[in-house]
């Protein structure tokens, strides 16, 4: 079974350092990013595993998460290639997860 909680947990922790870095930083490209990473956190948590389509779902929200890190990533802003990296990490940690 997949582990949702304990990847939100991980994945919401991450958005709140990047939230912190973004405010300290006055970047609104990051604050931008952080909007769309809140959003596919919700769409992530909107998933039901009992759905027919939920791991295709899981797979897409979850690839997504990886996008964004690696746009994350592209930014020159202290501190966050950092938490891009764990970002995608996790991302790649709960594709592997899928199904299991």
């Amino acid at each position: 079974m997949f582990p949702e909680k304990e990847f939100m947990k991980r994945f919401e922790a991450i958005l709140s350092e990047l939230d912190a870095l973004a405010e300290q930083a006055g970047d609104d490209t990051l604050d931008d990013l952080n909007a769309e990473l809140e959003d596919a956190l919700f769409m992530l948590s909107q998933i039901r595993g009992d759905d027919e389509d939920a791991e295709e779902a899981l797979a897409e929200t979850l690839e997504e998460i990886r996008a964004l890190a690696g746009d994350y990533g592209a930014l020159e802003v202290e501190g966050v290639g950092e938490v891009a990296a764990r970002l995608s990490m996790a991302a790649d940690m709960a594709l592997n997860n899928i199904g299991s």
